[in-house]
This record gives C-alpha cells, sequence and structure tokens, in this order.
C-alpha cells in the first residue's frame, strides 16, 4: 500500500466518512496526490465515492454586457414602436442575425420590420436568453438541477460563444468499507521509498529493503509545446497542395478594388462591394494601379461585357482583400507575362480574408483561406472536379459533395458542400470553376484555368477534422483550452 493511500485509510479509519476538503486539511496532501490515493483505493473497493454533478461556467467579455441587455432586444427597443427602419441604418448586425432567427423581425427590400413576436417582446422583456445567463452569472455552484430547466437556452449562448460550460463530477464525501479497513490491518509497507545521498552512501536498503514501486503514482502534469490549431491545420493544408504537385504563391493583403474585383469581372455596382460586405480603407484611401496594359484590357472587357462605363477610379479603392482569389488572378497574369511554356502551371495561396460578417459559430470578421489555380491545355472541368475530390479525400474527407453554382468570375461554376450532424448545417468547403475567357483574355493569357478557393478555419469544425464547436475558440487565447485540444487529423 502506497503511504498516501494509507494516510487516507488512517484518516477515515477515525472519522469513517470524510469531505475532500477535510482530507486535504487533516493529512496535508497535495490535491494531485490526495486525488490519487482516493481513485486507487476506490478502484480496489476499499473506500466508497459520492460524486456530485456539478458545472462550471465561464463567460465571455461580452456576455457580461449582455447580462443588462441582448443586442437583439436593443434593436427592437430601438425600432420601438413605429416598428420600421431602414437596414442600412442599423450596424447592430448580431442584433439582425438573431432578432431574425427568434422571429422578432422580418427584413424586405431593405426595410427593418417588428414582427408581431417582436412587439410582444419589447413589452414584456422577458427573454430566456437573458433570465438563463444571469442565472448562470449569479449561480455560487451550478448542479444538474439547475441546468436541466435552461438546457436549451445554454445550447443557444454557447454557441454564440457567450457561454463555456464545462460538466465536473465533484467528490462530495469519501468513506471507509470494510475491504479498506481489512486492508488497513494487513497492511505491513515497510522500507525505504524514497532515495537520498545518505541512503545511497550508506548502503540502508541493504537492511531496511524498498518499496515496491507504484507507476500508479501521480506525477507533475507536463504540457508539450504545440502549434496553434489555426496554425497546424493551414501547415497540413499547405503540406496537402505541394504533394500534389502544387507551387505556393502570395499576394498583398491590402489591395486594390482593381485586382479584388474588377479584374475578376465583378461588376462595379455589385452588391458585395458595398460597405456592409467590403472593408474599404481611408489609409491609403487608393492603390495606384501600375500594369497600364491590364488596366486598359479589363476596362475594354467591362464596358463590353456590362455594358456600363467603368471607373479607374472606384478600381483604385483600397480594401483588404476579401478573397484569396485576388492572389489567383495576379499570377494569372504573371504567367501570361513570362510566357511560360512547361504547362499545366499549379499553383496556390493561403492566407487571411476579411469580409464585413455577422459573427456566429462559423462567420468572422476575418477568416483564413486556400486558393489554388491549374493553367494548362485541354483542361476540362472533370478535371477540376477530380482535384477537389483527391484533395478532400487527402485531408480525410469523403462525403463532399458537388453541386452547381455561380460566381462571376467562373463559369461553369461549382461547390463543395458537407453536411455538419452536430449543427444540423450544410458548410460550404469550396466554391470554383473554370476561368471566364474574358478574364484570361484580358490578363492576356490564351490557356484554361481552372480555379478554386475554400475555408481552412470552417475545417476545425469537422468532427473527422477536429471538431471544434465555434471558430469564436480561436480568437479567446484560452491556454488550458490550446493545452489540452484535441488532434487535428490530417
Amino acid at each position: 500500500m502506497h503511504k498516501y493511500e494509507r494516510k487516507v485509510l488512517d484518516f477515515l479509519s477515525k472519522k469513517h466518512r470524510a469531505t475532500m476538503e477535510e482530507i486535504e486539511e487533516a493529512i496535508a496532501l497535495p490535491k494531485d496526490s490526495l486525488m490519487w490515493a482516493i481513485e486507487s483505493l476506490s478502484a480496489r473497493k476499499e473506500v466508497a465515492v459520492k460524486k456530485d454533478e456539478r458545472y462550471v461556467a465561464t463567460l465571455s467579455e461580452e456576455a457580461k454586457e449582455y447580462s443588462k441587455e441582448f443586442p437583439e432586444e436593443k434593436l427592437i427597443r430601438e425600432i420601438g414602436n413605429d416598428g420600421k427602419i431602414p437596414i442600412s441604418k442599423i450596424k447592430n448586425n448580431v442584433g439582425i442575425t438573431w432578432g431574425k432567427k427568434n422571429g422578432w423581425i422580418s427584413i424586405d427590400n431593405g426595410v427593418v420590420t417588428l414582427t408581431d413576436s417582436g412587439k410582444k417582446h419589447l413589452k414584456s422583456e422577458n427573454y430566456p436568453q437573458k433570465e438563463a445567463l444571469r442565472l448562470i452569472k449569479d449561480a455560487k455552484k451550478l448542479d444538474a438541477t439547475d441546468i436541466k430547466p435552461i438546457n436549451a437556452e445554454v445550447s443557444n449562448l454557447s454557441k454564440r460563444g457567450l457561454v463555456t460550460l464545462k460538466q465536473h463530477n465533484m467528490i462530495n464525501e469519501i468513506s471507509i468499507t470494510k475491504e479498506g479497513e481489512a486492508a488497513l490491518e494487513k497492511d505491513e509497507t515497510s522500507g525505504i521509498g524514497q532515495l537520498s545521498r545518505e541512503i545511497i552512501k550508506n548502503k540502508k536498503w541493504e537492511s531496511s529493503g524498498l518499496q515496491q514501486y507504484d507507476i500508479r503514482a501521480p506525477s507533475e502534469k507536463n504540457y508539450i509545446s504545440r502549434f496553434h490549431p489555426l496554425h497546424e491545420i493551414t501547415d497540413k493544408i499547405r503540406k496537402a497542395w505541394v504533394e500534389m504537385g502544387f507551387r505556393e504563391v502570395s499576394g498583398p493583403i491590402i489591395e486594390s478594388a482593381f485586382w479584388n474585383f474588377d479584374a475578376l469581372f465583378s461588376p462595379q455596382d455589385h452588391p458585395t462591394r458595398e460597405m456592409q460586405d467590403t472593408f474599404f480603407l481611408s489609409n491609403p484611401k487608393r492603390l495606384k494601379i501600375k500594369d497600364e496594359e491590364a488596366l486598359s484590357s479589363v476596362k475594354k472587357m467591362h464596358e463590353k461585357g456590362w455594358k456600363e462605363k467603368w471607373s479607374e477610379e472606384a478600381a483604385s479603392r483600397a480594401v483588404l482583400r476579401t478573397h484569396n482569389t485576388s492572389v489567383s488572378i495576379r499570377w494569372i497574369r504573371n504567367v501570361a507575362k513570362a510566357q511560360e511554356n512547361e504547362m499545366p502551371v499549379k499553383l496556390f495561396s493561403a492566407g487571411s480574408v476579411f469580409r464585413n460578417e455577422s459573427v456566429d459559430y462559423k462567420h468572422m470578421a476575418e477568416l483564413h483561406q486556400y486558393d489554388g489555380i491549374i493553367i494548362g491545355d485541354g483542361l476540362t472541368f472533370a478535371n477540376l472536379i477530380d482535384t477537389l475530390k483527391r484533395f478532400y479525400a487527402k485531408i480525410g474527407l469523403d462525403n463532399v459533395k458537388i453541386m452547381p453554382s455561380y460566381f462571376p468570375f467562373t463559369e461553369p461554376s461549382l461547390q463543395a458542400l458537407y453536411y455538419d450532424e452536430e449543427h444540423g448545417d450544410t458548410i460550404e468547403l469550396t466554391g470554383g470553376g473554370m476561368i471566364r475567357k474574358e478574364i484570361t483574355s484580358a490578363m492576356g493569357l490564351d490557356k484554361t484555368v481552372l480555379a478554386w478557393g475554400g475555408g481552412i478555419d470552417r475545417l476545425l469544425l469537422n468532427k473527422r477534422i477536429f471538431g471544434m464547436d465555434s471558430l469564436l475558440s480561436l480568437y479567446k487565447n484560452n491556454i488550458g483550452w490550446l493545452r489540452n485540444r484535441g488532434e487535428i487529423k490530417i
């Protein structure tokens, strides 16, 4: 019997039953050592352990503000009794998302209207999510009886990244059993348990003997250094593309609208160029487009294709790139200018892109994408589908579905999707297609180009790869989560 186990049994033989705190105080053992001793004794049925189901809740900084008023409540209060407000006047994107989910608002032709349900809430102010948040915030302890009535609301709060709830089986009481009393009587533990310089020098073990070594004895937990999951999965995706014969390229994060939109045949009045979708910069406000030949060709492409006057001033506006396709189109132009003869050319890029999105478990304002192109002769749509399926099989996804889609710069176009059973939601993996001839001609390239772009972050939501509940976890700087996170299975 280990000396820690004997200490516990000695104490319990006198008191018969006690709490963890009482034992810890009486025998002065570190908590880890005490836990090991109790678990070891329990496994041999020498002590009986009574446990309570408890929950430990962690609230985000955002959640602490929400206990007074949620964004969706603030939104319907702003709309007020008039019941209508233009969506352009609303900066509260989170409020719009959850107001619509709750059925409090409807949106039609750019106008947000308060529904009957929204008017009802405006009068009652009884919001289950807020009540659940207050209960969690104010509770000194949470057990199963506290959680059960608010289970649905806790699930919503968790999806929103407001509350992290962890279940713990807390030891409430430990008592000695008949087996424990018998073991205590039979125990003849003797010998040296820890060597010292003096014991070795005087060879005391020859007369005293040594205690049996216990491989189950507690030891200090060590944390190996590891990459952030986003860094790790990006490197694994890079490795996958390189193994498929692709070369990595890069481009600027601060980009001109010319390379981000215009060179990709996106009309200058397209909705994605609005402030609601794109981050336009004020410093620098504009970027000079140095490739005069490409500038002239793109202007002709737009005025011929969209039958509208094209503005160089609009094309020079500085933006945070909204997709890595801005990198791909720059390299299509580079390949055309270099007049490379060796075909096909297979390139990919990976990095940050930015969109003015409403934040939820699968959307962030900053996201990370990989983008790829194959340039060559005689390439077909089937080559694109085969490339994507081989890539996803390589990273462990064999349930990917391909379906038709639309993008301004590819024709025909496709989407690769998978169904997330946990969230009951279809997650888009990749959009792509064959780059339009208008674009390749404007870039000076007489070749076929297959192109695609996919989200890196969203792969972490897939259980086969990582199984993260929400992308918000990537930005919480929770050291405990980073240390104990699961393995990325690629």
